[in-house]
C-alpha cells in the first residue's frame, strides 16, 4: 500500500510538470535578435526566454513572505521562549539556573542602584518603628492635646473591646479575672484616660513656663553681650565695599509705578473740544460779570426764608437775560464791523452803572435793615463798641460793593477782548475771510487750529467734509497771502504744517484740491501762449509758492503721482516755452531749476529742461564771437538784445550775494533796471553753478553723463572768469573737475571679446583603424579603480533596492485596496438587507391594516 501511495505521488507532480509545460506558449517567447553577428563576443542568457515568467516568480516570493507579514502584523498569539539559555545546547541545566539566578539578582540591584538608605532597613516615624506602632503597643507619639484628645491606650483597648485577643490568644478570659461589669470598666477606662491627659496637659505648661523664664534671662544676657560686642566693633570698623553701597541703593530705590496707558486720537480729539468748550463756557460768564468767587460764595439765608424760589429782583434778571442776548449776538456776529461794537459797547456800560446804582441802593437799604434789627437784639452789648469802630465797618461795607463792580467790570471788558474758544466751520471762502481779515497773524493761526479741534472727523459726521473744504479754502487764502502788498511770507510759511496735517487726514480730497489749483494755473499759460504763438510768461509769486507747496505735502518719489507728475509737466512747460527777456525772467527759472531738483532728488529723474535753462544761462554770461553764431536750444536765442543779459565785462572783487529773495524779485514796485547791476549777475551765475553741482551728482549713475554735462563743460571755458571774484573762481573749476572725473569713471562702452574665437565644428567622420565598442576606462591607480567599482555597485544595488521597495509598496496598496473594496461591498449588501427588511415589514403592515379596516367595513 505504501509503494502504491508513493506511485501516487510521482504521478501527480508529473502531471503538473506536464500541464506547466504545457501551458507555454511559443508565441510569447521573446527572442532578442541581432542585426549583425560580431566576433568575440559572448552570447547573453537573456537573448530568448519568457517575458512575464521572472515577473511571476518575484509576485509568488512577495506573496510567501511581504503578503504573509501584512497579514499577521495585527496577530501577537505567539509564544516565544525568552529564557536565558534554553535555545543553547552547549549549556546545561544547572549552568542555566545558576546564570538565570545571576541575571534575577543584577536587575534587584539595579533597582536601589542610586538609593541613599541603603543601611536603614526599617521605616520610621519620631524615632518609632512603623511596624511598632502598627501593633498599637505604645503609640504615644506627639504631646498635643488635639491629637491625643479622645485616644485611649492599646493595652486598654485589645483587652476590653477585642478580649486581649492581640496579646493572649484566648478569647475565654474576656472579664480580665474580676467580676465588674462592663459599665464599671469603661467608667475605670474613661477616669484613667482623664488621668493621664491632665497629667500631660500638666507637664506641657511646666515646660512652657521654664523655657519663658529661660527666653527672659537669655534676653538680659544678649544686651551685655550685645553691649561689649559693640565696644569692639567701634574700635575695629570695616570700610563699606562699593558693591554693598550699591546693593543698599538699590534695595531702597524707588520702584517703578504703572503709567496710564497712551490714550487714542479720537480720545485726544474730544477731551481737547471739551477743554475749549469749557473755557468758551468760562468765557461767557465773564461777560456777563460772574466770577468763580461768586459761584462759590455761600448766599445768607434768614429765618424766615421759605426757600421757594421766589424772588423780587427782576431787574437783575432782566440784566442776565440781556446779557445772554448779547452771549448770542458775540457769538453769531463774530465777523460784525468795529462800529457796530462799539455801539454796542457804549449801551452795554451805560445798563451796567445804571444797574449798579440800583444794586447800591438795594443793598444800603438792606445794610440799613440789618444794622436795626442788629441794634434791636444787641441792646446789651451796645455800650461796649466806640463809635470810631462802627464808622470804620461802615466806610469798608460802603467801599466793598463798589470794588466788586470795578473788578467785574474789569474783568467783563477782558472777556470781551478775547478770542472765542468755539467757532463754526466756515461755509465758504468769504466766511474764512471775514473770521481772518481783521485778526493778527497770531490770531489767524488760532483760530484756524481751534477750528480744526472743534470738528475733528472722528466728534461728529459731518465734520471730515467740513475739514476738507476748509483746507481748499486755506490753500486759495495761502494763495492771497502772496498777492498782497506786501507779501505776507511769514502767515504763509506758518500755515504749511497746517494744511500738512489736514493733508494726512484727508489726502485724496487735498489732491483734488490741490490738482484744481494747478489746472486753473495751467489754462491761464497756454491762453498766454496761444496770444503770443506759443511762447508764455513766467507766473507770479502765488504760482511759484504754490507749486513749492506741492513738493511739501505730496511725496515725490513715486513713479507717477496724482498731483507731482501733473506740476512737474507743468514745471517743464514752463522753462521750455517761455522765453528770456530780462532778470526777473532769469530769477524765476532759477526758481524753477531749484524747485525741479527737489522733485527729482529721491527719484533720479532726467529732466532736461531744467539742465537746457541753466546751460542757457551760462551762454548769457559767456563771452560770444560776433562772427559766429553758436547753437543754442529754445527759449534762448543765439540773436538779439538778451544774449549778453548776465555778461560781466569789467573786473569785480566784492562779495556775492548767493541767495535771491523771489518776494523782492517778484514785487510790481520794483523797476526792471534795479536788478541790472553786476552783484545780480555773480550771484545768478553763483547759483547756476551750484545747481549744475547738485545735478551732477544726481545723475553719476547714467550712462548717457558725458553727452549731458560735456557742452556744459565747453560753456564753462567760455566765461570770462578773470573778472568774477576768488569764490566763484573756485566754484567754477570744481564743477569742472568734478565733470572731468564722471566722464572718466563712467562705464565703458562694449567691446568684442579680444580673445581668439573658437573654430566652427567640422563634420568629417572621425575613422579608427582598430575599433572597439568597449567604453575605455580612464587611467588611474588601483585603489581609485576599485573605488569606482564600490561605487558602481553601490549605485547599482541602491537602485534595485528602492525599485524592489517600490514594486513592494506597490502591491501592499493593492492589497489595501482590495480589502477596503471588500469593506465596502459587505457594507452596501448588509445596507441592501436592511432595505429590503424594511420594506418587507412595510408591506406587511399595510397588508395588516387593508385587512383591517375590511373587515370593520364588513361588519358595518
Amino acid at each position: 500500500m505504501g509503494k502504491q501511495k508513493k506511485k501516487n505521488i510521482s504521478d501527480k507532480v508529473r502531471n503538473k510538470r506536464k500541464e506547466s509545460e504545457r501551458k507555454i506558449n511559443p508565441f510569447e517567447v521573446k527572442i532578442n535578435r541581432q542585426k549583425h553577428d560580431v566576433l568575440g563576443r559572448k552570447i547573453s542568457k537573456h537573448d530568448r526566454g519568457m517575458p512575464g515568467l521572472s515577473r511571476s516568480k518575484a509576485i509568488k516570493k512577495r506573496k510567501a513572505t511581504l503578503l504573509q507579514e501584512y497579514g499577521q502584523r495585527l496577530k501577537s498569539n505567539k509564544f516565544v521562549d525568552k529564557r536565558f539559555g534554553e535555545h543553547d545546547a552547549t549549556l546545561s541545566v544547572e549552568d542555566k539556573m545558576m546564570k538565570r539566578f545571576a541575571l534575577e539578582r543584577a536587575k534587584g540591584d539595579k533597582v536601589n542602584k542610586y538609593s541613599l538608605n541603603d543601611n536603614e532597613e526599617e521605616l520610621t516615624h519620631y524615632g518609632q518603628s512603623l511596624s511598632e506602632i502598627e501593633k498599637f503597643d505604645n503609640p504615644d507619639i506627639s504631646d498635643e492635646d488635639d491629637e491625643d484628645q479622645g485616644r485611649i491606650d492599646g493595652k486598654l483597648v485589645s483587652q476590653e473591646h477585642f478580649g486581649g485577643f492581640l496579646e493572649n490568644s484566648n478569647y475565654v478570659s474576656v472579664g480580665g479575672g474580676d467580676n465588674k461589669s462592663w459599665k464599671e470598666r469603661m467608667e475605670e477606662l474613661i477616669t484613667k484616660s482623664k488621668k493621664e491627659k491632665h497629667e500631660r496637659q500638666m507637664e506641657k505648661e511646666k515646660s512652657l513656663q521654664l523655657t519663658q523664664q529661660l527666653d527672659d534671662d537669655w534676653k538680659s544676657l544678649r544686651f551685655l553681650m550685645a553691649s561689649g560686642r559693640n565696644k569692639e566693633d567701634d574700635t575695629v570698623k570695616p570700610k563699606k565695599d562699593d558693591y554693598d553701597i550699591a546693593v543698599r541703593e538699590l534695595q531702597f530705590e524707588m520702584k517703578s509705578k504703572p503709567t496710564d496707558r497712551l490714550k487714542t486720537e479720537e480720545e485726544l480729539a474730544k477731551e481737547e473740544k471739551e477743554r475749549l468748550e469749557k473755557q468758551e463756557s468760562d468765557r461767557l460768564k465773564r461777560m456777563q460779570g460772574i466770577l468763580e468767587d461768586d459761584e462759590h460764595r455761600s448766599t445768607h439765608l434768614s429765618a424766615d426764608d421759605l426757600n421757594d424760589g421766589f424772588a423780587l429782583d427782576y431787574k437783575e434778571e432782566t440784566i442776565e437775560a440781556s446779557d445772554g442776548d448779547e452771549e448770542d449776538k458775540d457769538q453769531q456776529g463774530s465777523g460784525e464791523d468795529e462800529g457796530d461794537g462799539e455801539d454796542n459797547d457804549e449801551i452795554d456800560e451805560e445798563k451796567e452803572e445804571e444797574n449798579d446804582e440800583e444794586e447800591d441802593g438795594e443793598k444800603e437799604e438792606i445794610e440799613e435793615e440789618q444794622s436795626e434789627d442788629g441794634d434791636d437784639s444787641d441792646d446789651s452789648y451796645g455800650d461796649l463798641e466806640s463809635e470810631d469802630q462802627g464808622s470804620d465797618v461802615e466806610e469798608e461795607d460802603k467801599q466793598k460793593p463798589t470794588l466788586d463792580l470795578k473788578k467785574k467790570k474789569k474783568v467783563m471788558e477782558e472777556a470781551r477782548k478775547e478770542l472765542p474758544y468755539t467757532f463754526k466751520a466756515p461755509e465758504n471762502y468769504e466766511d474764512l475771510l471775514e473770521l481772518l481779515q481783521t485778526q493778527t497773524e497770531s490770531d489767524q493761526l488760532i483760530i484756524i487750529d481751534r477750528i480744526i479741534k472743534c470738528h475733528h472727523p472722528s466728534l461728529a459726521e459731518g465734520n471730515k467734509q467740513k475739514l476738507e473744504s476748509l483746507f481748499s479754502f486755506l490753500v486759495q487764502y495761502y494763495g492771497d497771502l502772496t498777492l498782497q502788498e506786501p507779501p505776507c511770507l511769514s502767515l504763509a510759511d506758518k500755515l504749511v504744517p497746517v494744511l500738512y496735517g489736514l493733508t494726512q487726514q484727508s489726502s485724496v480730497p487735498a489732491a483734488i484740491a490741490v490738482l484744481d489749483q494747478i489746472k486753473d494755473r495751467q489754462e491761464e499759460y497756454d491762453t498766454i501762449c496761444d496770444k503770443k504763438a506759443g511762447r508764455g510768461l513766467y507766473p507770479g509769486l502765488d504760482t511759484l509758492l504754490l507749486l513749492k507747496l506741492v513738493a511739501v505735502l505730496f511725496p515725490t518719489s513715486d513713479f507717477r503721482h496724482p498731483v507731482t507728475t501733473p506740476t512737474m509737466l507743468f514745471i517743464c512747460q514752463m522753462l521750455a516755452q517761455t522765453p528770456v527777456n530780462h532778470e526777473r525772467d532769469v530769477a524765476v527759472g532759477l526758481f524753477l531749476c531749484n524747485l525741479c531738483l527737489e522733485y527729482i532728488y529721491l527719484s533720479r529723474r532726467f529732466v532736461p529742461e531744467a539742465i537746457n535753462f541753466l546751460h542757457g544761462l551760462l551762454y548769457l554770461a559767456s563771452k560770444k564771437d560776433p562772427n559766429k553764431i553758436e547753437p543754442v536750444i529754445p527759449p534762448f536765442k543765439p540773436v538779439g538784445k538778451s544774449i549778453n543779459l548776465l555778461e560781466i565785462k569789467k573786473p569785480v572783487k566784492k562779495k556775492i550775494q548767493t541767495q535771491l529773495k523771489m518776494s523782492e524779485v517778484l514785487t510790481t514796485d520794483m523797476d526792471r533796471d534795479a536788478l541790472n547791476n553786476d552783484g545780480f549777475r555773480l550771484s545768478v551765475i553763483s547759483s547756476t553753478v551750484v545747481l549744475l553741482e547738485q545735478f551732477s551728482a544726481v545723475y553719476d549713475n547714467y550712462p548717457s553723463y558725458q553727452e549731458i554735462f560735456s557742452p556744459i563743460k565747453c560753456q564753462c571755458g567760455k566765461l570770462p572768469v578773470s573778472n568774477y571774484p576768488e569764490s566763484l573762481q573756485k566754484q567754477i573749476q570744481r564743477l569742472v573737475n568734478n565733470i572731468t572725473d564722471g566722464m572718466e569713471t563712467k562705464r565703458k562702452p562694449l567691446l568684442m571679446q579680444k580673445k581668439k574665437p573658437p573654430p566652427l565644428k567640422m563634420f568629417e567622420p572621425k575613422i579608427e583603424e582598430v575599433f572597439d565598442d568597449r567604453k575605455k576606462r580612464k587611467g588611474g591607480s588601483k585603489e581609485i579603480n576599485e573605488k569606482q567599482k564600490l561605487v558602481h555597485k553601490y549605485k547599482k544595488e541602491m537602485k534595485g533596492a528602492i525599485r524592489e521597495i517600490r514594486k513592494d509598496s506597490y502591491m501592499i496598496a493593492q492589497v489595501q485596496f482590495q480589502e477596503q473594496k471588500e469593506k465596502d461591498d459587505e457594507r452596501k449588501r448588509k445596507v441592501k438587507q436592511l432595505y429590503g427588511l424594511l420594506a418587507n415589514q412595510e408591506g406587511d403592515y399595510r397588508a395588516m391594516k387593508r385587512n383591517k379596516s375590511h373587515n370593520g367595513n364588513k361588519e358595518k
